[in-house]
């Protein structure tokens, strides 16, 4: 056949309609097979999916004839030809890997990445050789087989790959893992197994795939890791138990908010409120640990829930002996907005300690900046910083309005002994008739 003849075979190959692809794929079975498979080469690398789907069922109609043509097609130029020649490759199936093997040129870069590319798609026979890729000398070559093995559907290739993680090489250990979120399913007890023999900084990794399964059953292994390892694995830990969705869960959660580490009590409370599981009975009960971070905490997330039924409680906190918890009252309830707590907050404004006192008005101010119904100030006049003094007799602050000081019953202001005028604090006598103070 002439050259212009196969040109127009060619031609019609890659045409969008189906009866011109039947017509050219008909023809080019008369031609000798050496002549049809260059001629089918040619055509490789088409975007049009049913092109591409004709020319491979061509392809394998040559099976071990047309190796040779498609190895040589791992060289072109054009990156679609590479890749479609792969993919046809991979379609012969395990009876085509030992020739393929054996066609491959030696110390060809180029050609073994694309060997690497095939070998995952293939499967089966083929995953030993992609394994034994991941040693390759070249760092492109042994990239690419890491890359490649997360298109494999083989349990075996899950072990190898979490032994990369291992590596020292970070984009090899990156590479590793985003291929082992895609096939970390297929062998769980891999995964199992390096949570607790793997080095920290795989395990950081390995945590993160485990945590996708969302098994109960690993709470004790998470827990272990919080308790032992480092610190990033045991953040890592915490929001894989997070992302647990169950009372056992959380339960295991709350208990971490009296954990010596202050990021992990930071955590683990970010992760209960993330988890969104609304008031368990563990954190309701946690406000009355005996551990003040642990009450801390959990005042500061049952104010976050906007849960009606947890008022009482948080009410009970206002009196608590740590000044941290009752400052943390004074927010969540300030967060929850109900006006029976303005009189329990109000007592808090003359507390001893700076920090409860100043939750205490900034709670008063929510509740009346809330309470858009109110006709009256949220803040009554005399509780507001400047219109308050000190008590000459106790301390505490008072209006500056007041005769008598409501906590000692203590005269605010002197009054003159000659004419009685009431004296203001620090005047040296009476402005009226010259009395000394």
């Amino acid at each position: 056949m002439k050259e212009p003849d196969k040109s127009r075979i060619r031609e019609h190959l890659v045409s969008p309609k189906t009866e011109v692809r039947k017509k050219a794929l008909a023809e080019l079975k008369k031609l000798p097979a050496e002549s049809a498979l260059a001629v089918l080469v040619s055509a490789l690398g088409e975007k049009n999916g049913d092109v591409q789907a004709d020319l491979t069922k061509a392809f394998l109609g040559y099976r071990d004839s047309a190796l040779p043509h498609l190895v040589t097609a791992l060289t072109s130029a054009q990156w679609r030809t590479r890749k479609a020649a792969s993919q046809v490759i991979a379609a012969l199936g395990d009876g085509a890997l030992a020739r393929f093997l054996e066609l491959i040129p030696k110390n060809e870069d180029d050609v073994d990445y694309w060997m690497v590319q095939t070998l995952s798609l293939m499967g089966g026979e083929a995953t030993p050789y992609l394994i034994k890729a991941f040693s390759h000398a070249n760092r492109k070559v042994r990239l690419a087989a890491v890359r490649a093995a997360a298109n494999t559907k083989d349990p075996r290739i899950v072990l190898p790959l979490l032994r990369i993680l291992e590596e020292k090489n970070w984009p090899l250990r990156k590479a590793a893992f985003d291929s082992l979120q895609r096939v970390h399913h297929l062998a769980p007890q891999a995964v199992d197994d390096a949570l607790r023999t793997a080095a920290a900084e795989a395990k950081f990794w390995v945590i993160q795939l485990a945590a996708e399964r969302r098994d109960v059953t690993l709470l004790p292994t998470f827990s272990a890791i919080i308790e032992h390892d480092p610190e990033e694995s045991k953040l890592e830990a915490l929001r894989a138990i997070a992302m647990i969705e169950s009372r056992e869960a959380q339960k295991v959660l709350v208990g971490y908010l009296a954990h010596k580490s202050w990021i992990v009590r930071k955590t683990a409370a970010d992760c209960i409120w993330e988890q969104g599981l609304g008031v368990s009975d563990e954190l309701l009960a946690s406000i009355s640990a005996p551990n003040v971070d642990a009450r801390y905490w959990s005042v500061k997330l049952l104010g976050q829930s906007n849960e009606p039924r947890v008022f009482p409680q948080l009410l009970e906190c206002l009196h608590d002996t740590q000044a941290s918890v009752r400052a943390a009252a004074c927010q969540a309830l300030g967060a929850l907005a109900d006006k029976r707590a303005l009189a329990p907050l109000m007592a808090l404004l003359n507390d001893g300690a700076e920090e409860v006192r100043t939750a205490a008005l900034l709670a008063i101010s929510q509740i009346g900046e809330k309470d858009a119904g109110a006709d009256k100030p949220s803040i009554p006049t005399h509780l507001r910083p400047e219109n308050q003094q000190a008590c000459r007799h106790c301390g505490k602050k008072v209006g500056i309005n007041f005769t008598f000081c409501p906590f000692c019953l203590g005269h605010l202001k002197a009054a003159c002994r000659k004419c009685g005028r009431a004296m203001e604090p620090g005047w040296k006598g009476c402005p009226d008739c010259g009395e000394p103070a």
